[in-house]
């Protein structure tokens, strides 16, 4: 590819090798990046369990390491992956979220989680 492509991946982090994409940065092949996914994106959100043994059979924690080295990169630029937030998608989330809110309010349990 030509020198200071700018890359943009908003279908699937695991598309990107990200090693070779932190790689390509730094040498400036590549000039930017825009990603709305990473590889180990779910696993950036719950960083606390990194201290957990089963975390580390969960999840690549080098490739979570590229990951938070991308995030802190002024030339790349990542965004919440949302395919599937429609309008619509949305809205019923709000309501749902309301209507548990009201229902706690009002002493009553709603959407209710069981571990079986």
């Amino acid at each position: 590819m030509k020198e200071g492509v700018i890359i943009i991946n908003t279908s699937r982090g695991s598309v990107i090798d990200i090693h070779a994409l932190l790689q390509a940065l730094a040498q400036n092949k590549v000039a930017a990046a825009g990603l709305d996914v990473l590889p180990e994106e779910p696993a950036i959100r719950e960083e606390a369990e990194l201290l957990r043994s089963i975390y580390h059979k969960k999840y690549n924690l080098e490739t979570l390491l590229v990951d938070h080295i991308l995030l802190r990169l002024r030339n790349v630029y990542i965004t919440p992956h949302s395919a599937f937030y429609t309008r619509e998608a949305i809205q019923r989330i709000l309501d749902t979220t309301v209507d548990n809110i009201n229902a706690f309010v009002q002493g009553r349990t709603q959407n209710v989680v069981s571990g079986k």
